[in-house]
């Protein structure tokens, strides 16, 4: 904010001065319509760049329940506790390293056991727990188990998600229930699970993984597409009821959107071929862990977009502009096929 009220007197300075009445020759060497232009463009450049500075100072405000300074004393990293879905490998277990390297205690909620990736003094900070997150009572037993082994979890981190490759008319029916068992009822098992322990405290994080898909659909993944615009529904509506159902702005809320990123979904062939026709540059998975980890440090709530920053913004385009977007995209997922 501060950076806003200089670029902003800065730029009302520069409405004031009249370039008739410098003496060009002595400062630079411009004439006095090169320095009228120069100043017409700073003021206007320094102008937007305010207004720029200003909306994103309000989103932060905004997203952070308009608390102005957030109390993150109450914050101390060496005694948290946080629990992170498909935490195993991929992007979850870069997660879960970065979270480690902070001093946090990790549960880790997986059906595959920890990869081979973590070296020994990481596994002493992790706990892992063999969960299938599609059912409510190992969730359950898993919860207990993390209050008893390591203590009342204070961040979760929904990170498991699949993908499928299919037509809305071929997609087997087991798969699009197993798609969205996954990727979005498993958020409401979790979130009744954990959040009572956070409201008790008063102190909490819970962040959803979400993707550029949840603002454009793909064809050919229409099951995916429709899970990840849900999640930004579930993340919007938690917050709000966090904010004023249970009366708790300390806890935390982000979502993140990721664009392609290197994993076993953009590994799948029915997806792979896809992207490289497109030329798609894929992320790293440990560049989408050091977002997701700064966010939870930073203790703040908010939407974390990687990837194009009109994407939040492309409902808001022409429909034919909305409709060039979804069409560049439309042959990236073909086949069919299942990374669960």
């Amino acid at each position: 904010m501060l950076r806003c009220l200089l670029l902003t007197a800065s730029s009302i300075v520069l409405r004031i001065v009249d370039p008739e009445n410098l003496p060009a020759g002595e400062i630079v060497s411009l004439s006095k319509n090169q320095l009228a232009t120069l100043i017409w463009y700073l003021k206007w450049g320094l102008s937007l760049w305010a207004v720029v500075d200003l909306n994103s100072a309000l989103n932060r405000w905004a997203a952070n329940r308009w608390v102005w300074k957030i109390d993150k004393s109450v914050w101390n990293f060496q005694t948290e506790v946080a629990v992170v879905t498909g935490g195993s490998a991929g992007i979850g277990a870069c997660v879960v390293k970065k979270l480690v390297s902070h001093g946090i205690k990790v549960a880790v909620l997986d059906v595959g056991p920890l990869s081979e990736s973590f070296t020994q003094a990481e596994r002493d900070s992790i706990r892992y727990y063999k969960c299938d997150i599609t059912s409510r009572d190992e969730i359950r037993g898993a919860a207990e188990a993390i209050r008893s082994d390591l203590g009342s979890p204070s961040i979760l981190i929904n990170n498991a998600g699949i993908g499928n490759a299919g037509t809305i008319l071929d997609i087997p029916l087991e798969n699009l229930k197993k798609m969205f068992d996954i990727n979005l009822l498993s958020h409401w098992s979790t979130v009744q699970e954990f959040l009572p322990d956070m409201l008790a405290k008063r102190k909490g994080h819970i962040m959803s993984v979400a993707s550029l898909a949840s603002f454009v659909a793909l064809a050919g993944a229409a099951d995916y597409s429709c899970t990840k615009a849900a999640l930004l529904a579930f993340h919007e509506a938690l917050t709000q009821e966090v904010k004023h159902r249970y009366k708790c702005p300390q806890i935390m809320t982000s979502i993140v959107h990721p664009n392609w990123t290197k994993s076993a979904i953009t590994a799948h062939p029915a997806i792979e071929a896809g992207l490289k026709r497109i030329g798609a540059r894929l992320l790293e998975a440990e560049d989408v862990a050091e977002a997701m980890v700064k966010q939870i440090i930073s203790v703040e709530s908010g939407q974390i977009v990687l990837g194009p920053a009109i994407s939040p913004k492309i409902r808001a385009l022409p429909l034919w502009l909305q409709e060039i977007l979804r069409d560049s995209q439309a042959n990236v997922v073909t086949g069919n096929g299942s990374t669960s």
